[in-house]
């Protein structure tokens, strides 16, 4: 039996750690406190497998930022392919390509992948701006689930000037906008701690569209707040990430065990809930 869904993994192949994620590498391996040593496709399947988990691989493209490679919707793909008894994908378009983005929501459809990954503060992008409309829309055309990074980003953290990023593209309430136009687009809101917890929560407790993905949330500082939300109105719309390579699943499970939750409710949150998603039931 699957004993976990880690629905936010950014996979630390050298495509992706040597490709996007660059140019703040040094920075992300001196903030986490470790190295980001790549793995093969090959160890990152047993490493789920070996804890019964699967995974959730994310991809990014902010090469009109950075003039990097981007880790496309392919090289997602590609990688899901050779372990697609662990590994469900979601690929990544560069909004600022216009026309080109939205042939590449296409692209990601007709790849099979489940969704797609934003990052608004690494990709230079307000969610709600209507020259973006045209990628939400055609998301919802072929039902891709859109997983938006919010809040705080470990990008150009402690850095002089955050390294050139900003925040504030990924405040939530941009999302809020989106979710309201598109009701049928299914939305999860990831990294919402830290700057804008409460938006996020009151975001989907108000738009039953919007998901809320645990990563870079510690179980033992969510709060009272959180885990009231969690046993009660958003039991079936929070659901595990653990934001790989930048923190371990186990730590994060480790955690989360410490709770003492309903088994019921800790199996929601863990598989069920993201499984719905995926599978196109929530």
């Amino acid at each position: 039996m699957t004993r976990f869904i880690d629905a936010h993994v950014h996979p630390p192949v050298a495509e992706f750690l040597h490709g996007p994620l660059a140019p703040y590498l040094d920075d992300l391996a001196a903030f986490v406190g470790s190295p980001l040593d790549p793995m093969t496709p090959e160890e990152i399947a047993d490493f789920y497998r070996s804890r019964d988990g699967k995974a959730v691989l994310l991809g990014w493209d902010s090469e009109a930022v950075t003039r990097q490679r981007a880790f496309s919707s392919e090289d997602v793909a590609r990688i899901v392919a050779l372990a697609p008894d662990v590994f469900w994908g979601f690929g990544s378009v560069d909004p600022s390509l216009g026309a080109g983005a939205v042939a590449r929501v296409h692209e990601t459809a007709r790849l099979g992948l489940k969704g797609l990954s934003f990052h608004p503060a690494a990709q230079r992008f307000v969610p709600s701006a209507r020259m973006i409309s045209p990628i939400w829309e055609t998301a919802a055309e072929h039902d891709l689930i859109c997983l938006i990074h919010t809040g705080f980003t470990r990008l150009g953290a402690d850095s002089p000037g955050g390294s050139g990023i900003l925040l504030g593209p990924a405040w939530p309430l941009h999302v809020d906008e989106v979710a309201a136009r598109y009701p049928n687009l299914r939305i999860i809101l990831s990294h919402f701690g830290q700057l804008w917890r409460d938006e996020a929560i009151a975001i989907a407790s108000h738009k039953q569209n919007v998901h809320l993905c645990l990563a870079g949330q510690s179980p033992k500082t969510m709060g009272p707040d959180l885990l009231a939300q969690i046993r009660g109105p958003l039991a079936s719309r929070v659901h595990f990430g653990s934001d790989l390579p930048f923190q371990s699943p186990d730590a994060w499970l480790a955690e989360w065990d410490s709770l003492g939750l309903p088994d019921d409710l800790s199996r929601a949150v863990l598989v069920d809930n993201v499984l719905a998603l995926l599978e196109g039931d929530a």
